[in-house]
Formats: structure tokens, sequence, C-alpha cells
């Protein structure tokens, strides 16, 4: 996958849309601001605009890159992961919002100060921190990975190139910037989903269709989208999704600044509601949607030939290796059965067993061919759902689309980073400002010193990164590991307030981050088989529990 594989007028698509988004945003942001406006804005978004923001903010080119590919590999089971989001939106628009307006807080985390002081608005703001900026460097790598597929660059160097017109971006405009340029962003997002999806569904043979597509992933249980298991070890089920789920979402949209930035920019409590509502509304049938991307990818591969290696890196590896003739074979023959299997399925509704049969034998296929990469090359990494779409779009799509396609990947990229920074460097300057002596009024200069800071530290974490999990599992495993401990701290200033003392919170936040980091800890090495969603229910009731029950102590 080479630069030859971009027409010029994929060219033209590409560098028009996003030039024409950013030349539009530098337009929108041309007038001076102070520095506390360039951070927070001017409270006067639009229901819309929140609305959209939010999701922009969330969606990054991961949910692009990724989320296709996941929905290939597993199905829809993903989607319950996001069960538990209307209920926090909900709850976040009618209980947290006005406590937050009615505090008059630029940041999530100066709305703790009032209740247990500056020590525990550290520590929250500290933890979102940490968090915020690993998630931003993996914001980063995922449309490293895309432009270094497409345009056959190193990928660190890519990452550099991406990674700066960020944060150029973003510095140059700040928070306004990143609201008035995230609802076309998202056009542009919705405008090429609804195109790919087209294209995938027109390009199937004759006399197959959504239903024939359908009824062919059900035979792979890929169409399930509800598993009512209570096992633990499952990473997506009902139970998670809406327990762990929901206290992922609460923890996220109602403590992290990138979220909460964007509807405290609202113009009244009622825009800001409005706007949640439609974010709660769109997100299950969004996601769906492009998991549904993965399930018509997979029904295309029965008609055509798979590639064993979706990754051109892994491809190319492998095209050396001497041994590979004999898999490759294997891999052939079970094509050639499938494409066999399947026509009998869809023509007289046998074949379901063989099928299965199959893709069992795909499975082996695959292990076996990881295997003789690792035993050469073990640093390289074999797991490639992640280049699944875009390997896909490459070899399919007409020129122009392609550039469209690309231009939706970026555009998740732009609004999610740009969002992220902001968020960033908001709360380094107003939360921990007066620790080391700034104004209340923060300079302009500085706050885009700050920003261009975080940049170059989300550009380190993203050169350090690696594909060990899928994109979108990753990003949301990061947020798990600090979500609980934080939303732990608010739900005791929304549930207890000054009941519980600065030191009872304070003690128990860092327990529960201990504890959820010792959770992580034995589930990587194999002690325990824990998914990933339950960190953010265990982490919060830790805090909760130890807040409560230990005894009032002078100075603890």
């Amino acid at each position: 996958m080479h630069t030859n594989n971009l027409a010029a007028l994929d060219w033209w698509m590409l560098a028009g849309t996003l030039g024409l988004i950013a030349l539009y945003g530098m337009w929108r942001t041309r007038q001076k601001s102070s520095g506390s406006e360039f951070l927070t804005g001017k409270k006067e978004s639009h229901w819309t605009t929140i609305g959209l923001g939010i999701i922009a903010t969330q969606a990054s080119a991961i949910t692009f890159i990724s989320t296709p590919g996941q929905g290939f590999a597993e199905g829809l089971g993903f989607v319950q992961f996001y069960f538990g989001m209307p209920l926090a939106l909900l709850v976040i628009g009618l209980w947290i919002v006005p406590r937050f307006m009615a505090s008059g807080t630029a940041t999530a985390y100066g709305y703790l100060e009032g209740i247990y002081g500056s020590r525990v608005r550290w520590l929250a703001a500290s933890l979102f921190l940490m968090s915020r900026s690993l998630a931003a460097g993996i914001t980063l790598y995922a449309p490293g990975i895309v432009l270094s597929a497409v345009l056959g660059w190193d990928l660190n160097t890519t990452i550099l190139w991406m990674g700066a017109v960020v944060v150029a971006y973003t510095v140059f405009g700040g928070y306004k910037a990143v609201a008035v340029t995230q609802t076309a962003q998202m056009a542009v997002v919705f405008g090429g989903l609804f195109v790919a999806a087209y294209y995938l569904t027109d390009h199937l043979p004759q006399g197959v269709g959504l239903r024939e597509s359908w009824d062919l992933m059900g035979v792979y249980n890929r169409t399930q989208v509800l598993d009512w298991s209570f096992d633990p070890a499952n990473r997506y089920t009902v139970w998670s999704g809406l327990a762990g789920g929901f206290f992922l979402a609460l923890s996220y949209f109602g403590t992290d600044q990138s979220q909460v930035g964007r509807y405290l920019g609202g113009r009244s409590l009622k825009e800001i509601r409005i706007g949640l509502t439609f974010t709660s509304l769109i997100k299950i049938p969004m996601q769906l949607f492009i998991l549904g991307l993965g399930l018509l990818l997979y029904t295309t591969m029965h008609f055509v030939d798979e590639p064993l290696w979706h990754n051109p890196a892994v491809a190319d590896v492998w095209g050396h290796d001497p041994d590979h003739e004999a898999i490759d074979a294997q891999w052939q023959e079970m094509q050639a059965q499938r494409h066999v299997h399947t026509q009998a399925y869809l023509n007289h509704s046998e074949g379901a067993e063989s099928l299965r049969m199959l893709e069992q034998e795909r499975s082996q296929i695959k292990q076996a061919a990881k295997d003789r990469i690792a035993a050469d090359h073990p640093d390289l990494e074999t797991k490639d759902t992640d280049y699944v779409f875009l390997g896909w779009a490459l070899k399919s799509l007409p020129a122009g689309l392609l550039g469209l396609l690309l231009a939706v990947i970026l555009s998740g990229a732009m609004s999610s980073a740009s969002a992220e920074l902001n968020a960033l460097s908001a709360t380094t300057v107003i939360d921990f400002g007066p620790l080391v002596g700034w104004s209340k009024e923060p300079s302009l200069a500085l706050s885009r010193a700050l920003t261009a800071f975080w940049g170059l530290a989300a550009m380190g974490v993203a050169l350090s990164a690696s594909l060990s999990e899928n994109l979108i599992q990753l990003v949301n495993m990061i947020g798990s590991l600090f979500y609980g401990p934080i939303l732990g701290i608010f739900a005791c200033a929304w549930l207890f307030g000054k009941r519980c003392s600065e030191g009872q919170v304070f003690y128990g936040a860092l327990f529960a981050q201990l504890l959820v980091a010792a959770l992580h800890w034995a589930n990587v090495e194999g002690v325990l088989d824990l998914g990933y969603l339950w960190y953010n229910l265990i982490g919060a009731c830790a805090v909760l529990l130890i807040a409560v029950l230990t005894p009032k102590k002078a100075g603890l």
C-alpha cells in the first residue's frame, strides 16, 4: 500500500475537505481572545454544537479504523459496551450539570475544591491528566497507522507529521476552533460512512443483499447483539455494559474535562440537556452502524479472495518467508471451500455447519501463520483487524471516494485530538495554576504553550504505542484504569458532600487506584480473568466504601 493507490482526485478530496474545515475554524477564531476564552470558551454553544461536539470528541479516528475491524472479527456484541451510556447521560443532565453550573467552575475539578479542598482537586486532576494524555497518544497513533499504510511512510515519521498538524491546529484556535469545526467534521464523517455502506452493499454479488448478509453472518453468531451471561471474564455482556459501561460513561462524560468542557460551554442548562439527549439517542445506533460495516466486509470476503494478512507490513514479511507456501495453499483451499458452501447456504439454506467448521479451520490456519511469523519476528504484531477496513477501501473504492474516506478518518483524529489537548491545557492552567502562582486570568501565550506541551507529550505516547489490543479496545481499557477512582471522588461529592472528610476521600481514591492497578496486573499476568469494564465499577465503589466506612481521624 503506497502513494500510487491514491489518484489525483483522492488527494484533492482529502486535502480540500480537511483544508476547508481548518480554514473555516481559523476564520471563525481570527479575533484575539483572552487566555480563559482560549481554554474554555464564552458559554455560547447551541445544543447541536454540544451534541455533535461530544460525539466528535469521543469518536476519534480509532472509531472509524478499528470498529469495523471489531465487527469483522467478532460481530455486533461490542455495542453492549455502550448500553450504560444513555442512562449515564440522563443522570448527568438532570443531576450533575446543575451542580457544576451552580458552582461556577471552569473545569470539572474546580467543583471539588469547594467541597473537599485543593488536595482532592489536584488528585482528581492529576488522574485525568495521566489518563487523557495516554488516550490522546493513542488518538494520534491511529491516524498514523492510516497514513503510514496508505503512503508507505515510516510509522514514527507519520506520527510526528500528523501530531504536528493537530498541535498547530489546536494551538492556533483553542476552544472555539474545536467547537466550530466539530460540526463540519461530523458532517463529513456521517457522509463518508454512509457512502462506504452504500458501496459495500451495492457491490455484493447479484441476489445478495442486506438480508442475505445478515443470515450469513448469523451462521457465525456475529449478528448476536446481546450476551446475557454472568461470566465476568466476558468483556462485553449486557451486565458489563449496563454496570461497568454505566460507570465508565458516568465518569467519562461527568468528570473528564474533554467532555465536561464541551457541554459547560453551552449557553443554558436547557441547551446542554438537549445536547446530551441528542448524544444518547445517536451513539448506540451509530456504533451498530459502524460495526455493521464489518459484517458487510466479512460477507464480501465470502465472495472474493480474502488476504491472509490485512496488515501490509506483515504481508511483506510473510512473502519473504521460505516456508509460507504450504500455509498459503491451505488458506486458498479453505476459501475455495467457503465459496462453495456459501452459495449452497444462500441458495438452499444448507451447509451452515460446514461454514462453521471452515471458520474454525480459518482460525487454525491464521494461528499457524502467526506462530510462524512469531518464530522469526517476535516483535512484529500479527493481530491486524485494524487494517481490514482500510485494506478493503484501498483495493475497492473508486477515485475520490477513497480520499473522502481518508478525510473521514482524519476528521475524526482532528476533532478528538484537538478537544483532548484543549482539555489537558485547560486543566493544567486552571487547576494547577494556583499551585505554581499563575494569575487567575492566564495569558494567551501560556495557554498556547501548554497546549503545545501536551501535544508533544501525546506524540511521545503515540511513538511508543503498539497494537497489543484492537485500538478501540485499547483506548477504552486505558480509560477504565483511571475512570473508576475519579468517578468515586465525584460520587462522594455528589452523594455525601462534606459528610465525608477530605482525608477519607483522598486516601480512598489512592487505595482504589492501587486496587485497579493490581487487578489489571493480575489480568495481564493471567492470575485473574476479569473484563476491564468492571474496573470502573470496582474503582468507584472502592472510593465510596472507604470514604463512608473509615473513621474521621484527625489529620487523615
